[in-house]
């Protein structure tokens, strides 16, 4: 067992406690640290906004550069880190910072995250950060986050993203980002093996809204196409069985739309898989 650090991020788009942002006290309440209580030793903290106005630029660098600090905290203390976070750029980029750019990023999700503020039409900044990550965009302003170096694309899986802008495909593809859908989870062995070829730890991204619809409402976002839960535990257990997995971000989970617990239930199997197999 893997003694673990969870690190709560609770804002979405730089609101606190609303929408995504209740989603790490949601999944506590819901029993997550309980179960990993059960199996670990086990850590909390929550990393805040200093006061004042923050857009959500604003607030993605103040997140980062505080989350990415408790995390390289929790690592250099032989914890796992654990990132529940309302959005997704907090917890991959905090992570990837705190790992460095040998880390291979496994990235479960519904959407691509791969726009940037000339394709996106709706301006969301969560859905550029796997293109921020990748250093496609953003430029003036990823120098301000902490410990920031782009990941290649070609070290990136991508599992169950089915709702893509076109312009967004095309950076995708042209990333080299290895995509495995919902109906190619037996890609993931030699997926993996390929990344280990070339990194030397995996950061675990699971954004909730990558199950199916037919499994409960991760999100107002959610839809149909994505991974059961069956499927998602398979993929999970593949992948801490490397041994690799040096750091997760759980994201984009709203308890509002979660009414039977069935997602939160789902996420915490997850993550205790996670906390069961220790890092090699």
């Amino acid at each position: 067992m893997r003694s673990v650090a969870l690190i709560q991020i609770p804002y979405d788009s730089g609101h606190r406690n609303e929408r995504m942002g209740n989603g790490p006290a949601g999944l506590v309440e819901r029993g997550l640290a309980d179960r990993l209580n059960s199996l670990c030793e086990v850590e909390t903290s929550e990393v805040h906004l200093p006061d004042g106005f923050h857009s959500e630029a604003q607030a993605l660098v103040a997140l980062q550069h505080s989350a990415a600090t408790a995390t390289r905290d929790a690592i250099n203390r032989g914890r796992l880190p654990i990132l529940l976070s309302g959005n997704c750029g907090p917890a991959a980029l905090s992570a990837t910072a705190a790992l460095g750019p040998s880390t291979g990023v496994i990235w479960f999700d519904a959407h691509g995250d791969c726009n940037t503020p000339e394709t996106s039409a709706s301006g969301f900044l969560d859905g550029m950060c796997l293109a921020v990550l990748a250093g496609q965009c953003w430029s003036k302003l990823t120098p301000r986050l902490e410990s920031f170096a782009p990941i290649p694309g070609k070290n990136v899986i991508q599992i169950g993203v089915r709702h893509v802008d076109p312009e967004e495909k095309q950076l995708i593809d042209s990333l080299n980002i290895n995509r495995i859908s919902s109906d190619q989870t037996d890609r993931l062995v030699s997926a993996i093996d390929s990344l280990r070829e070339r990194t030397s730890q995996f950061y675990v991204h699971l954004d909730a809204d990558v199950l199916d619809i037919s499994e409960g409402a991760a999100t107002s976002y959610a839809c149909s196409g994505g991974l059961t839960r069956e499927q998602l535990n398979a993929c999970v257990h593949t992948i801490a069985a490397t041994g690799m997995v040096a750091a997760v971000g759980i994201t984009s989970y709203d308890p509002a739309t979660d009414t039977d617990r069935r997602i939160a239930d789902i996420l915490i199997d997850s993550v205790a898989t996670f906390a069961s197999k220790p890092k090699r």
